[in-house]
């Protein structure tokens, strides 16, 4: 398998109005409080990423469905020519 194939990016969104561009607050009364630089809105990162839980999981299940194709055609070609059938 190839080094990095399976790396991802995923933008996060701001849950009121969907930018993706955000700003850390300085001095903040939260540690790793964020602002969208859209709409203004203010937003732990863990409230974030939490916001944006169902986008990280169809990028992790698109991660999974590739690795388990990879994985199958690898095996697949191991026992290539053996007389093994996979199904």
């Amino acid at each position: 398998m190839q080094e990095g194939k399976y790396d991802r990016t995923v933008q996060l969104q701001c849950p009121t109005c969907g930018g993706t561009d955000f700003a850390s607050i300085e001095n903040a009364p939260v540690p790793e409080l964020l602002k969208c630089t859209r709409c203004g809105r203010e937003i732990s990162r863990e409230n974030l990423v939490s916001e944006n839980g169902a986008h990280i999981q169809a990028h992790v299940d698109e991660v999974k469905a590739e690795v388990v194709a990879d994985i199958k055609k690898e095996i697949a070609n191991i026992f290539k020519g053996s007389g093994f059938k996979l199904k």
